[in-house]
């Protein structure tokens, strides 16, 4: 048994594990002190505390009787607060991770939220290395935007230690909000900078994002697929892209998760109802459009798949 000390930096949402024939509720809540964080997850009554708002973010709490996960030898942090555990509230000026190392990040892909998740990714600044942290939740999104495209966001991320790891994956800490927003030219320098020769450079050579500047773009359009079996009424909306990179080939049937292009693809649909996808294909081909693309999870039970798993269009920068 440890104490935990640290303010709680992020609330994650309420979940439930099963534990034989009974489920559990548990509630995960990032919290550091001034070198590092700590995954502590709050069980039954304890989540119960959470969920009240008797524990909230910004909260400096002292945890005692914490139990620490067996893959902490792993480098995982990661404890649990049980029944034993005893909780007081403290005073302290010291700023969390302030001896800690923050990326700074600069995104190129916010996706629509999905099973409450959102999709991050961007390219480190250090290093110009693709990231797509990971465990972005919409509840992350609410209050002040840590995310927003072609801004330079400042985070903390660790190793991901989820299944089916993509080289680009790392969970996401915690995040002190955007620093600064491109001006013009220098979105369109950056854009430059990091463009891919084509969508094969990408994909064949080890990575599951990057960024392309199409050859053309040959089709947009939304598609409705229906989300439940035997419910005519249910479906989702989904916008798709035929396009040809800079090679020439051609790609088809994209799925676009870009939660911008979303909202612009819709506010055109609602000033221009029979001529919005006219109007959207003129806009992206009028201006120098980039594409940021990226995998899905490797589908294991699907064959023939050209790059082992779907690949998308994550997010949509139109110059």
């Amino acid at each position: 048994m440890v104490t935990i000390t640290g303010k709680v930096l992020r609330i994650l949402p309420l979940k439930e594990v099963k534990s034989g024939d009974t489920a559990k509720r548990v509630i995960d809540l990032i919290i550091a002190d001034e070198f590092e964080y700590q995954r502590v997850s709050f069980w039954d009554d304890k989540a119960e505390l959470v969920k009240s708002g008797a524990i909230k973010t910004g909260d400096v709490l002292s945890i005692e009787n914490v139990s620490v996960s067996k893959t902490r030898a792993e480098g995982e942090k990661r404890a649990h607060a049980g029944k034993y555990a005893r909780i007081s509230e403290i005073t302290t000026d010291a700023p969390p991770l302030r001896h800690a190392n923050a990326m700074k990040l600069t995104v190129l892909a916010v996706a629509r939220p999905e099973l409450g998740q959102v999709c991050i990714a961007g390219i480190d600044a250090e290093n110009g290395e693709w990231i797509r942290p990971q465990g972005v939740y919409e509840v992350d999104m609410v209050n002040e935007l840590p995310f927003k495209n072609l801004c330079v966001s400042s985070l903390y991320v660790d190793a991901w230690r989820g299944k089916r790891p993509r080289k680009e994956d790392r969970f996401f800490v915690y995040s002190t909000g955007i620093e600064k927003e491109l001006n013009a030219s220098a979105k369109k320098a950056f854009l430059e900078r990091h463009v891919d020769a084509s969508v094969d450079a990408v994909f064949k050579r080890g990575r599951s994002l990057g960024l392309i500047k199409p050859r053309g773009i040959l089709q947009v359009y939304e598609e409705k697929v229906r989300t439940k079996k035997n419910d005519e009424k249910n479906y989702e909306h989904y916008i798709r892209f035929n396009f040809k990179d800079a090679s020439g080939r051609a790609h088809r049937r994209w799925s676009c998760r870009c939660n911008a292009f979303y909202s612009t693809w819709n506010e055109m649909k609602k000033q221009h109802r029979w001529t919005y996808g006219w109007r959207i294909l003129r806009y992206l081909r009028k201006n120098e459009t980039y594409l940021a693309i990226g995998l899905t999870y490797s589908d294991y039970g699907a064959t023939k798949l050209e790059y082992g798993a779907y690949p998308m269009i994550v997010g949509v920068h139109v110059m």
